[in-house]
């Protein structure tokens, strides 16, 4: 009788074991696929687009090329997905998509009915106003009871509602199911000002074509907004991985290695900088890195944090966005990498 109690102990731990480890499989569905899949929005070039070559390009592109590298060894084995702010719990746990990157949103609400969770912050946007006859405008004043095209029960929402409450504006929200709609019932002229993140908003610009002065992105900052990148709640290892992988950019601006100067940190001396590189392997080893030398390959190939940010969204980019918030921290910005101990 006992042995017959032991055995069924035995097997119920083993069938929740085997329970938690399949939860627990993003990353060796991941290698087992031998693709990266990567939610983003795709009708904002901001974001990702396919080039007249047919390659990805974009932010979010380029920082999925840099997991793919990380975990497969191939940056370009990735596939970017369009995903909706509202689908994106629903993506994450059919395995649809691995990580959720450009422009989802964030609340204590999201957090509690989503199965997605956060990762970390991989880079930050602004809530603006994109304004119709900006070039009379000389304050906010002179959009007093205008229309504002908004996505219905999100961040942005809110923030516009304390936003005209502050400042007696009298704004009148007309509230769409997704940015995209939004964004169409701004260019049928059914409201004069569209707010959302600035580079949703500079996309709006430059892919509907306009060019004069008096559609403009207004200088108004209703808000800061953090840009999340988000895992499936029971796909742990791979949030973890993913985390260290992305901080691995920023601190290696932080230090100095950018692509053109990756051969001089060899040498180094120091613990974190040493684990970062692959010259005491064990770390990267533990997150299951394709290579533990993978950042090398990977600054050589796409580079740090601030030259893909520039090469993608900066002075190297037709957006010509100045950095802003997501400089460094010691630049004056709200970047901030954690040493890799």
């Amino acid at each position: 009788m006992k042995l017959k109690f032991v055995f069924y102990c035995f097997l119920a731990l083993t069938l929740a074991s085997e329970a938690l480890a399949a939860k627990d499989a993003g990353l060796r569905y991941i290698q087992t696929r031998g693709v990266v899949r990567c939610g983003t929005d795709l009708s904002a070039q901001t974001y990702a687009y396919k080039d007249e070559n047919g390659d990805w390009r974009g932010i979010d592109a380029d920082l999925c090329r840099v997991l793919a590298l990380a975990v497969l060894g191939d940056k370009e084995r990735i596939e970017m997905v369009n995903v909706t702010t509202n689908m994106v719990s629903k993506y994450l746990v059919t395995n649809k998509i691995d990580i959720m990157l450009g422009g989802a949103p964030y609340s204590a609400s999201n957090e509690i009915r989503s199965q997605a969770t956060p990762i970390d912050i991989i880079y930050y946007d602004k809530q603006m106003f994109l304004g119709r006859n900006a070039d009379k405008a000389t304050s906010m004043e002179d959009y007093k009871g205008q229309k504002v095209c908004v996505v219905n029960n999100s961040d942005d929402q809110y923030n516009l509602e304390e936003y005209n409450a502050r400042y007696n504006l009298d704004l009148k929200p007309l509230l769409f199911a997704s940015s995209q709609r939004a964004k169409e019932a701004f260019l049928l002229k059914r409201c004069n000002l569209l707010t959302g993140n600035a580079l949703f908003l500079t996309n709006v610009l430059k892919s509907a074509g306009i060019k004069d002065k008096t559609t403009q992105v207004l200088p108004e900052v209703i808000s800061v907004k953090p840009v999340y990148a988000f895992a499936a709640k029971e796909n742990n290892t791979w949030r973890i991985s993913a985390k260290w992988i992305l901080n691995a950019l920023k601190l290696a601006e932080d230090i100095g290695i950018n692509s053109e100067n990756i051969n001089i940190f060899i040498g180094v001396k120091d613990t974190s900088t040493k684990n970062l590189l692959g010259v005491n392997p064990d770390l990267w080893n533990k997150f299951k890195t394709y290579n533990p030398e993978w950042l090398r390959k990977e600054l050589t190939e796409i580079g740090n944090f601030g030259e893909i940010y520039e090469k993608n969204l900066g002075k190297g980019s037709s957006f010509n966005l100045d950095r802003e918030q997501n400089k460094l921290l010691k630049d004056g910005g709200l970047i901030i990498p954690q040493p890799f101990l």
